[in-house]
């Protein structure tokens, strides 16, 4: 915050390591911020020299990792200044670097601070593995088989989503088993609710993989894109945030919007009672029940459902504690709605959408 104030608000910087410049104080502060969570916080940027009139300055530095000098990270800074004393204009021209690695130092940096990010690591390493290319773990042929009869069982799920096309008996509505189509709008709506925890994306807080892309992968490829999120988030560190932090006006509105777990809820609901009783010709439950255990013996993709299920109901409570603290909620409060969101799969996410405390608005407060 305190380098950010020293550039003017309609201020314009370029680095050389980058294609365009950062047109404003906003987006500067929002790359800064991003750098930083990149950036092992036993790196600094020193200053060698400064030469400075009242109008123009040109800085030496270089980056030095608990004291010590880092190769290839000098360079030089030129910068114009207004009347008021603030950058202008800057322009950065930085060491050239053989090919960097600083997501892969962020990462290891996050892992030896939290070393509990390796458990979504190796289940995702699991799950890419078990899912794309393995055979004889799971039921059917890996996914890059490309396997005919897997794409269309895929399409057929995809155009009855959340069960609308079945349910107005649209004519281009495909048959599936209903309790397959149960299980993927369930997991589908389960999926969409993790939206609630958007605030966890911010202007002051920015991720290395942006939560918004990847809750629309997550409807997709559901943990695919959930677990890489979990083991490369920023930790939280702020104990109130407001709803205006939250990065994008629409992420923002679905993240506090109260309905949103009644109607996920209620999605979720109406998918298990389809797998009891939607398409009667496929017989009572026994009889369903029986010839969908027959369907995942041999379906790549059903079986994967199963397991993405469990995956949610492990990893639903990596959120909860985070959400909570940025409502002012400090660790011992509020420890039935805590662990009922924790620890009850689904519907105790949907009753925590519901009931949490809200997120303050700073328009609110100044009136």
């Amino acid at each position: 915050k305190l380098a950010v104030a020293q550039f003017s608000e309609n201020c314009n910087v370029r680095d050389l390591q980058y294609d365009d410049a950062f047109s404003n104080r906003d987006e500067l502060e929002k790359h800064l911020l991003r750098c930083k969570d990149c950036l092992p916080s036993s790196f600094n940027f020193v200053v060698d020299d400064i030469a400075m009139t009242k109008q123009k300055a040109g800085v030496l530095w270089h980056v030095e990792n608990s004291g010590e000098p880092l190769s290839f990270t000098r360079g030089c800074s030129f910068y114009t200044l207004d009347r008021n004393g603030l950058i202008q204009t800057g322009f950065d021209i930085p060491e050239k670097a053989p090919p960097k690695t600083g997501y892969l130092n962020t990462l290891k940096a996050k892992f030896e601070a939290e070393p509990v990010r390796l458990i979504p690591l190796a289940m995702w390493v699991a799950y890419m593995y078990i899912l794309f290319v393995s055979d004889g773990i799971l039921p059917g042929a890996n996914a890059l088989a490309l396997e005919q009869r897997t794409w269309e069982e895929v399409r057929d799920l995809s155009i009855n989503f959340f069960l609308v096309s079945p349910l107005l008996h649209l004519p281009f509505s495909p048959v599936v088993h209903p309790m397959l189509e149960g299980v993927f709008n369930l997991l589908l709506s389960w999926a969409a609710m993790f939206s609630c925890f958007l605030s966890d994306e911010r202007k002051d807080k920015p991720n290395l993989l942006p939560f918004g892309p990847m809750l629309v992968g997550m409807q997709f490829l559901t943990s695919g894109f959930l677990l890489p999120y979990l083991f490369t988030r920023t930790p939280e560190f702020e104990s109130q945030v407001y709803k205006e932090d939250i990065d994008g006006d629409l992420q923002a509105k679905v993240a506090e919007w109260r309905p949103l777990g009644g109607f996920l809820s209620a999605v979720g609901t109406a998918s298990i009672a389809w797998s009891f009783i939607g398409r009667p010709e496929f017989g009572e439950f026994t009889e369903r029940y029986n010839s969908f255990i027959d369907l995942l013996s041999i379906d790549r993709v059903g079986s994967s459902f199963i397991v993405d299920l469990a995956i949610f109901a492990i990893f639903q409570s990596w959120f909860v504690d985070d959400d909570l603290q940025r409502r002012g909620v400090t660790d011992g409060e509020q420890m039935g709605l805590r662990n009922v969101a924790k620890y009850v799969p689904f519907f105790g996410l949907a009753a925590y959408i519901t009931l949490r405390p809200e997120l303050p608005s700073r328009t609110t407060e100044m009136e």
